[in-house]
């Protein structure tokens, strides 16, 4: 019996490959996957929510950035969120690399085959980050998302599936109206 062993790849090696790669990849427990492309829908719906925001943190110390910016949850896990939103960013460099770690909202588009995956598994990782105040999961199949805020150490989650619905984020001073994120997105039937 033949067994395939999972190659592990320190940190150090991780920033060597991503310095060098056309393409991103995230780094899971040594474990490193290739980001594959996104739909015409997910690209929509990202830079939608990332046009707003941006013009709402123009006189602000608020960035939000697309997926190109590389975010720590510890030392041991960088994922590429679809958007992430920082204020005051904090970078720190490993290997000449820049990394995110202080995000105040990550935003991540759901397609039908990583809507569980982000949903469990990305949201317990994503709450040990010490900054982060809200995870917002927005499905590029259907009008739905869903908002969860941490208040003190205790996540509550709003879900919003109507297009006159508007999505407020008081700590970061910022407002998502649900017709402009589905914007020009057309659903699949079926």
């Amino acid at each position: 019996m033949s067994t395939n062993r999972i190659k592990k790849y320190t940190l150090k090696e991780y920033f060597e490959i991503e310095k060098t790669s056309d393409i991103r990849h995230e780094f899971v427990y040594g474990e490193i996957f290739a980001m594959v492309g996104a739909s015409r829908s997910h690209n929509r719906i990202a830079s939608a929510i990332n046009t707003r925001l941006y013009m709402q943190f123009l006189n602000t110390t608020c960035e939000s950035f697309m997926s190109e910016t590389r975010t720590r949850v510890n030392n041991d896990l960088y994922y590429y969120p679809d958007i992430v939103v920082a204020c005051n960013p904090e970078f720190e460099v490993i290997e000449g690399v820049d990394n995110l770690i202080n995000p105040v909202l990550i935003v991540e588009v759901l397609s039908r085959s990583t809507a569980r995956f982000d949903r469990d598994t990305k949201f317990r990782e994503y709450q040990q980050i010490g900054s982060l105040r809200y995870y917002l999961l927005v499905s590029q199949n259907e009008v739905d998302t869903t908002l969860f805020t941490r208040q003190d150490n205790n996540w509550t989650n709003q879900n919003y599936n109507n297009l006159a619905d508007a999505i407020e984020l008081p700590t970061i001073n910022a407002r998502l109206n649900i017709r402009d994120i589905y914007l020009r997105v057309q659903f699949q039937q079926g």
